[in-house]
């Protein structure tokens, strides 16, 4: 009896290292996660701890993975799966992610666009991991070009498992496009506006654009219209032409402010500015929503064609020089398609006079942002704000009144280094490629030093017409404010 009890004590004895040994077997000592790219394996890894020093489940464990994925598809990373895991008899836990590489890019569609450009303006390479955020800004990105009518961009299982391959259909869109309005008498000779762009030259995707406006003035003494001198623009830009996710672009102009208009109404100091200069940025888009840009200005100005009803020798003299300017600006976009109804586009550009006759500063912001409402309508909000240091020659103040700040106005009726001005406007579709619309405008303009209280807030209502165009939107509007206007105007932005 002794002996069965002593062999019965033996027996649980090894049951209990037996138990222990399975127990030590099934404990997680640590976590590794294989396959991670996008972030720390400690971080992505996070919801696999609470097992470390325990011997879960194997509901646990695949409770633990789903929260891994949800890590992955909360930022966008959809296509990420845990497509593997094993517990080795030393505790160790590892996990296999696919985080969905890419694969290859696909083009189809294009016929006079070069597909390592479109390629290039995807800004996504092969090897990168999907993301959907990240890939919905690129669409926004792509439906801004107005040589594509269309940009279609997804994703298809790719040949190994937990990869895929990109997919970008486009249409294109006539790329050349002219507008003019035109007169010509025998004593004056030709008075207008004309403007060609290209808004894919040779397949690259970049903008050149050719302007000239001759305009008449109405003489104050005789009461008869006068040519002014003809004005000249040219310009050319280039989005992601550099290395990474770098634009360029460059202007040239020897012009009176230019003023993308079809009517006459041009009593008012700034139609007699003239510029000559070149304006120059180089930017970087960042996150396919940002463009952080860098800008250099140089301009000669003048005020020598006014007539001295409008400007006094003195004031003429004091602002008749030349400057050079560095600016920073940063423009944030959301938009999508020719006639947006949802997004939000925003920009600050910061301005410095360093070398020539002027120094000043001036800083100008423009925020716009879309509802989307029922039917394919939206409302429209626009705000645009600047503060100009004191000394801002008359070239550099801001300037309201007319088709594009505060309609029901002259064109550039007031000024000062102070401005606010916004509008509100409610856009309907009444057929393809154009739409109607009902606004309300507001602003007010000062100078530094003026009591805000006696500032006067002008406002102006109106409906109008937008007609898509490749070169912008022509916008014709009535508008009623210090008495009543029409305005038919070539908008370069939507």
């Amino acid at each position: 009896m002794g002996y069965n009890k002593g062999m019965r004590a033996v027996g649980v004895f090894w049951l209990i290292l037996l138990a222990a040994w399975a127990f030590g077997q099934s404990m997680v000592r640590s976590v590794q996660l294989q396959g991670v790219s996008v972030a720390s394996p400690e971080v992505v890894g996070a919801p696999m701890q609470s097992l470390v020093g325990s011997a879960p489940s194997a509901e646990a464990i695949q409770s633990a993975l789903k929260q891994v994925e949800a890590w992955y598809h909360q930022r966008g990373y959809t296509l990420a799966r845990v497509v593997d895991y094993s517990l080795n008899e030393s505790g160790v836990l590892t996990v296999q992610v696919a985080e969905g590489v890419i694969e290859s890019i696909e083009v189809q569609g294009n016929k006079r666009t070069r597909t390592e450009v479109l390629r290039r303006l995807i800004g996504v390479r092969p090897g990168e991991v999907y993301n959907e955020e990240r890939l919905q800004r690129v669409r926004q990105r792509l439906g801004r070009f107005p040589f594509l009518r269309d940009a279609k961009l997804g994703a298809e299982p790719g040949e190994q498992v937990g990869t895929a391959n990109l997919l970008l259909q486009v249409e294109e869109e006539q790329s050349l496009d002219f507008a003019v309005a035109a007169g010509y008498s025998s004593e004056q000779g030709f008075v207008g506006y004309a403007e060609l762009v290209e808004t894919n030259v040779a397949g690259l995707g970049h903008r050149a654009r050719l302007q000239w406006q001759r305009e008449q003035a109405r003489n104050p003494y005789t009461g008869e219209y006068e040519a002014l001198r003809p004005s000249y623009a040219i310009s050319y830009e280039a989005p992601r032409a550099l290395p990474g996710a770098f634009n360029f672009g460059i202007e040239l102009y020897d012009r009176s402010p230019f003023y993308p208009v079809f009517y006459a109404d041009l009593d008012t100091l700034r139609r007699y500015e003239r510029r000559v200069g070149v304006t120059a940025y180089i930017g970087l888009d960042w996150r396919e929503l940002f463009e952080l840009r860098l800008r250099y200005r140089s301009d000669r100005v003048d005020y020598n064609d006014a007539p001295d009803t409008m400007i006094s020798p003195g004031l003429r003299t004091a602002n008749r020089g030349r400057f050079d300017a560095l600016g920073v600006q940063v423009v944030y976009d959301t938009r999508e398609g020719r006639f947006p109804r949802q997004g939000l586009y925003a920009t600050v550009l910061a301005e410095r006079a360093l070398s020539g006759d002027f120094r000043f500063t001036r800083v100008l912001g423009e925020a716009r942002y879309y509802i989307p409402l029922q039917g394919e309508s939206a409302l429209a909000l626009r705000g645009v704000a600047g503060v100009g240091s004191d000394g801002t020659p008359l070239s550099e103040l801001f300037w309201i009144g007319g088709y594009d700040l505060l309609r029901g106005y002259a064109q550039d009726e007031y000024r000062g280094n102070r401005m606010v001005a916004g509008s509100v406007e409610y856009q309907f579709p009444v057929m393809e490629a154009v739409q109607a619309a009902v606004f309300v405008d507001a602003g007010a303009v000062w100078n530094s030093g003026a009591e805000l209280s006696s500032v006067p807030v002008r406002f102006g209502a109106g409906a109008g017409l937008r007609f898509a165009s490749p070169i912008g939107l022509i916008r014709l509007d009535l508008a009623y404010g210090k008495r009543g206007f029409v305005y038919l105007s070539l908008a370069g932005a939507y």
